[in-house]
């Protein structure tokens, strides 16, 4: 455990606390709420964990050893719950019933930068990444999908949209359309979820928040995590993320037509005459954005194949073309850099050649 502490001291507000309280007999460790005292410290730290019962240095020699036997598991220490007119309040955990078997799992594994730090205590695919209980959410709503289809179709109907049967990826905007479109957008949300419904969420006991996943570009080993509860009104909520996706839909143009082409950008420059060129360069060798990519790509090829098959045709996301300077994809550190810099030169050439005259 990283901090016992569940939520800081504020203004007329004690700090709580999580007390574990050691059973000799029974050779058990339970967990108590505190509102007075300090806390000890946390048992996990730069050189490895401490055991609680002895106060015996744990190496992480033997804890990553013991993780990549599949013996490493988690335990409940508090629950954060929702409450009116008091708020919130903090209790003491209790006997956790198992959760059903998900429908599906993300069984596909980590790669490049995703398999960093995880993989070092055995959590080497995605599925490794969740609970059981957030994956039988996170597969339970990514099936309610097909659910909500034929009832998008009946109110676009019913709002005389053209019955054509034309998709949006064939440019169609009648009801199979508008149903897309809203299947859609409800799986961009349900990828939001899976950023705040895995193990790996920090609990912020300042304010009394999970924090999502991705607080970095990186996927690091987390200790003491906050799982959210789908149906409240806290952080992490479904409700929540549909809400977040309706206002970036909020703020799009009412009219108008975009068009995006993930290609090669030299192959694109030849695609247009004088064109004016805006890009953000990729990162040297910093961040691997494909690899990180695939913690919401698994989930979204589940639930979008059908509607987009071209852009969810790989098992994972293209990587072999990214232009960064990777050594484990390139095989070495000079090939990682020639492909990079003689990549990045490539494009910047052809840009100065072709780019619009005034520009």
């Amino acid at each position: 455990v990283r901090s016992w502490t569940v939520r800081t001291a504020k203004k007329n507000k004690p700090a709580v606390w999580v007390e574990p309280v050691v059973d000799r007999s029974t050779r058990t460790v339970g967990y108590r709420i505190r509102k007075d005292g300090d806390p000890p410290k946390g048992t996990i730290g730069r050189r490895g964990g401490t055991c609680l019962a002895t106060g015996t240095p744990i190496g992480f020699g033997y804890i990553r050893e013991q993780g990549r036997r599949g013996l490493m598991g988690q335990q409940l220490i508090a629950v954060a719950a929702e409450g009116k007119p008091r708020g919130r309040t903090y209790l003491e955990p209790v006997p956790q019933p198992d959760a059903p078997e998900p429908s599906w799992k993300p069984s596909d594994p980590l790669t490049g930068k995703a398999a960093v730090n995880v993989p070092l205590y055995g959590m080497t695919a995605w599925v490794d990444l969740f609970t059981d209980r957030q994956l039988t959410a996170l597969s339970t709503f990514s099936d309610l999908l097909d659910e909500v289809r034929p009832v998008v179709e009946e109110h676009a109907r019913l709002a005389r949209l053209a019955n054509d049967g034309v998709r949006l990826r064939d440019g169609g905007s009648g009801v199979s359309a508008y149903a897309d479109a809203v299947v859609t957008y409800l799986a961009f949300g349900i990828d939001r979820c899976a950023d705040y419904w895995s193990s790996l969420t920090v609990w912020e006991n300042s304010g009394g928040i999970i924090a999502h996943t991705f607080g970095r570009q990186a996927i690091p080993m987390v200790w003491d995590y906050a799982e959210a509860n789908p149906f409240s009104s806290s952080t992490g909520n479904w409700l929540g993320q549909v809400a977040w996706v309706r206002k970036a839909i909020a703020t799009t143009p009412a009219v108008g037509f975009g068009e995006v082409s993930q290609r090669d950008a030299t192959s694109r420059l030849d695609d247009v005459a004088s064109p004016l060129v805006c890009t953000d360069p990729p990162y040297y060798d910093n961040i691997s954005y494909a690899d990180l990519s695939d913690f919401f790509y698994v989930w979204m090829r589940r639930n979008l194949a059908e509607v987009w098959p071209d852009e969810c045709a790989t098992l994972l996301t293209p990587k072999a073309d990214e232009l960064i300077a990777n050594p484990y994809r390139a095989g070495s550190q000079d090939a990682a850099r020639e492909h990079f810099e003689g990549g990045m030169a490539e494009v910047l050439k052809r840009i100065a050649r072709v780019q619009h005259p005034e520009y």
